[in-house]
């Protein structure tokens, strides 16, 4: 064999005498013929129609690649068998009389139905919507389906051209490898449609019948296998379940086809008419190469640890799909059309007004008015003594303390950056610094707690810092500052199960367990950079409190101010 590129009549013809195409019992059941919502058109009439125009315009037909494993005289089928068993139905209709046999291991009476199949008793049926067995359903409809559409055509020269020009990647694999290989193939079978039909149809397109004879038909192979190769790689790089943590998206290929079809949604046809409308061998090798400057691109700023963390950041703060694919498509036009360093600039523009979550078109139209009124908004949560116990500032005072962590590790290796690691993010928790069970307040003569019940006498001495003492005097300006346990002065982000470890200590207690305790699953905080350098403080009193909120504030306004003043 040359290569291992297959025509249907080789295919078929791998089978000696008494083997067969086994279904093993992992696969699913026959399900061709079934529609999809978004789709026009279902498996079945799609590939008639490629062979119909193949056939009509004598051309080759080029399929999505098949997975078997060979064992003696059987060939085990992995990733194709709803393509093999719908050209056994239709090789059937076409009365194929060579030797060909199926085994349906998935469901003894589906097996049956095949050894016995009479294609002249199925035309003559009515389809039954309630057949008991759902793949005797879809192979009754995948014949009545044929027949329909290729009743005009003669049989045999129909039955000639499919078995010289019809062809796929034929792959063997170890029999030991089959399932795990399977899982990772069809894990995600339901994401996944789209995504093949596209890669299917450009591989399909890019290898189309070549009529001046310019083109070999080795060469047209090797153009198709560099192609798979390298759709392949695309694939195993979105496969990563780290890079799908971070992108926030499991579908196959991640955002990549989406960014290249401009539509956070993804559908085959709508792919097709906006990238593929004419088909030929020129607009596919196009969308391969946009696709792969695009790929490159997205790689580009996933290995650059300044530009994976302002990313990485903004996905987080945009909380929906929709949301995410705007800012993504955005970034990326302009790194397509002014380059990286230009949409780098703009990107951390992006990454401040996106904490503020105003939204991408006031964002990208540099409203400063809006910029204003989200920058007050932000900064009353900021500045909220009671942040702790407000849902909303909760949320700000956790932003603020992201960005904080972010910005630390953006300045780490000279400048050159380190990646955040975004898990925090899931995980996250504010944690009091001075412990807020430690903390009391006055009230009308009587004294209370964190969560304004009343103390009583007997646990008074166990109260170790009055809520009056978080204060601090700046010694250049002498103006006075104050705070409580439950402001921005006093909190740090962690993960909540290094939170929980922290209970009720007090600062020594905590820094020494922040510091000292060892093992895998503790402390994962220990990569937060800002939360380190609080925890390395020599104490942390009523005053290192309302100073820390001073200068959380002051930053703020300092990273943000510039916007207003045009700097």
């Amino acid at each position: 064999m040359k290569n291992n590129t297959y025509t249907l009549s080789e295919y078929v013809h791998l089978l000696k005498q008494g083997g067969s195409f086994i279904i093993p019992s992992y696969q699913r059941g026959y399900v061709w013929g079934q529609e999809k919502p978004g789709l026009k058109k279902n498996s079945v009439l799609n590939i008639l129609d490629t062979l119909i125009d193949g056939f009509v315009n004598d051309k080759d037909v080029f399929l999505q690649g098949i997975t078997v494993c060979e064992k003696g005289a059987d060939i085990i089928l992995v990733d194709g068998q709803q393509r093999t068993t719908f050209f056994y139905l239709f090789l059937k209709y076409l009365e194929y009389n060579e030797y060909l046999r199926i085994v349906y291991a998935v469901r003894k009476e589906s097996d049956n139905f095949l050894k016995n199949l009479d294609i002249e008793d199925v035309l003559n049926l009515q389809l039954d919507e309630d057949e008991q067995y759902q793949d005797i359903y879809f192979f009754k409809k995948t014949i009545l389906t044929i027949h329909g559409k290729l009743n005009k055509y003669d049989k045999v020269a129909f039955l000639d051209y499919a078995l010289r020009h019809v062809k796929f990647l034929y792959i063997p694999i170890p029999e030991e490898k089959a399932t795990v290989i399977f899982s990772m193939m069809n894990g995600n079978k339901a994401q996944m449609k789209d995504q093949e039909l596209v890669k299917s149809e450009l591989l399909r397109s890019a290898s189309l019948y070549d009529e001046k004879g310019l083109i070999t038909e080795g060469e047209n192979t090797a153009i198709r296998s560099r192609l798979a190769r390298e759709w392949d790689s695309w694939l195993y790089w979105w496969n990563d379940k780290e890079r799908q943590a971070y992108f926030h998206i499991e579908s196959q290929l991640g955002w990549l086809l989406p960014l290249m079809n401009r539509s956070e949604k993804l559908t085959f046809d709508d792919f097709k008419k906006k990238n593929l409308d004419k088909a030929t061998v020129r607009s596919a090798k196009a969308v391969f190469k946009k696709m792969r400057l695009l790929q490159k691109s997205i790689e580009d700023a996933y290995n650059d640890p300044i530009t994976y963390n302002y990313i990485g950041a903004i996905l987080n703060y945009r909380n929906d799909a929709e949301r995410r694919f705007t800012f993504l498509r955005w970034y990326f036009d302009m790194v397509m059309v002014q380059g990286k360093d230009i949409a780098k600039e703009q990107l951390e523009k992006y990454f401040d007004w996106a904490l503020l979550d105003i939204n991408h078109a006031d964002i990208t139209s540099d409203k400063t008015d809006v910029l204003q009124t989200a920058m007050n908004d932000f900064l009353a949560g900021l500045e909220d003594d009671l942040l702790y116990l407000n849902k909303k500032h909760y949320e700000i005072g956790s932003r603020w303390l992201l960005r904080r962590n972010i910005q630390e590790d953006c300045l780490q290796e000279s400048g050159k950056g380190r990646k955040f690691d975004f898990e925090i993010w899931r995980k996250r928790s504010l944690e009091h610094i001075y412990p807020k069970s430690k903390v009391k307040h006055e009230n009308e003569g009587v004294y209370l707690n964190y969560a304004d019940e009343k103390i009583e006498d007997s646990s008074i001495l166990s109260y170790t810092l009055d809520r009056k003492d978080i204060e601090y005097t700046d010694p250049e300006t002498r103006e006075q500052f104050f705070a409580t346990e439950h402001s921005i002065g006093n909190l740090v982000l962690l993960y909540r199960d290094d939170n929980s470890t922290f209970n009720a200590d007090d600062f020594e207690s905590k820094k020494r367990k922040f510091f000292e305790n060892v093992g895998v699953s503790m402390f994962k905080s220990r990569h937060l950079i800002h939360t380190i350098s609080i925890f390395a403080s020599s104490k942390w009193e009523g005053e290192d409190i309302a100073k820390n909120k001073k200068n959380e504030i002051s930053k703020f306004n300092e990273q943000f101010n510039k916007y207003l003043n045009n700097e």
